[in-house]
Formats: C-alpha cells, sequence, structure tokens
C-alpha cells in the first residue's frame, strides 16, 4: 500500500477476509485497523461512497 500511496493514492483498503479486518490506508496518516466492520465510508475522497464489507464476510 505505501508504494501506492508514493505515487499518489489518497485512500487505499487493504481487507482482509480470513481475519475480518479492514486496514485503512490515507495519505500522511498512520493505518487505520477495523475489525469486523459492517461497512466502510470512502469520505473525503470518495464522498457518498459506502462499501458493504459483510457481503465479503
Amino acid at each position: 500500500m505505501s508504494e501506492y500511496l508514493d505515487n499518489g493514492a489518497e485512500l487505499g483498503w487493504l481487507i482482509d477476509p480470513f481475519d475480518k479486518h479492514v486496514y485503512i490506508y490515507r495519505a500522511s496518516e498512520t493505518v487505520e485497523c477495523l475489525e469486523n466492520p459492517t461497512s466502510i465510508s470512502g469520505d473525503p475522497v470518495l464522498p457518498g461512497f459506502v462499501f458493504n464489507v459483510e457481503e465479503i464476510w
């Protein structure tokens, strides 16, 4: 993910379906880890976009 951020990406989601974790990568911020979320939001990079992660679990 750091390579994507180094090349201009503003947001990245690393989804681990086995452990039900989502790692959120944002430019110039520390990585955030969500445990078993029902959904994740793309705000403010993707305003209004919400991904229903429960469909993967």
